[in-house]
C-alpha cells in the first residue's frame, strides 16, 4: 500500500519538472520578444534572432518591421554641400585676341607710364652703379 503513493509522487515530480522547464523556456522566449520590441539588438542580428525565438507570428512581424528601419538606411534627399555655378567658357581665340590687344596697348604707352604700372621698378641713370649718388 505504501508503494502506490510513492510511484505517484515520483511521476508527479517528473511532470512538475517538465512543466517548470517549459515555463522557463516560455519566459526566455517572451523576454527575447520584449527586448525586440525595445530595439535591443545589434545591427544585422534581427532576422536571425526572430527565427530562433519561435515567437508568435504577430511578434515576429512587429520585430522584423522595427528592425528593417535600422538595418537598411532609407534614401532621403540631402542638400548639396556646395553651391556651384559653372563659368562661361571663353574660346581660346578670343582670349588670345584680348591679351594681344592689352599687350599692344601697354607697349603704346610712354616708357615712364609703363614703369609706374610695374611695382618695384626704379629708373636708373645708366652709370652701372647700384647707389643713388651718381658717381
Amino acid at each position: 500500500m505504501d508503494v502506490q503513493p510513492q510511484t505517484d509522487l515520483k511521476a508527479y515530480a517528473e511532470r512538475l519538472e517538465v512543466l517548470c522547464r517549459a515555463q522557463a523556456d516560455e519566459i526566455n522566449r517572451l523576454r527575447d520578444a520584449v527586448a525586440c520590441d525595445r530595439g535591443r539588438w545589434s545591427f544585422g542580428d534581427a532576422p536571425k534572432s526572430v527565427q530562433k525565438w519561435r515567437a508568435p507570428r504577430i511578434v515576429e512581424g512587429k520585430c522584423a518591421g522595427m528592425a528593417l528601419a535600422h538595418e537598411s538606411p532609407s534614401l532621403k534627399p540631402i542638400e548639396a554641400p556646395l553651391e556651384l555655378v559653372a563659368e562661361v567658357i571663353e574660346p581660346l581665340a578670343t582670349v588670345v585676341e584680348r591679351q594681344r590687344k592689352r599687350a599692344n596697348a601697354i607697349l603704346a604707352l610712354p616708357l615712364a607710364e609703363r614703369e609706374r604700372m610695374i611695382a618695384g621698378v626704379v629708373r636708373r641713370d645708366g652709370n652701372g652703379s647700384d647707389d643713388d649718388t651718381g658717381s
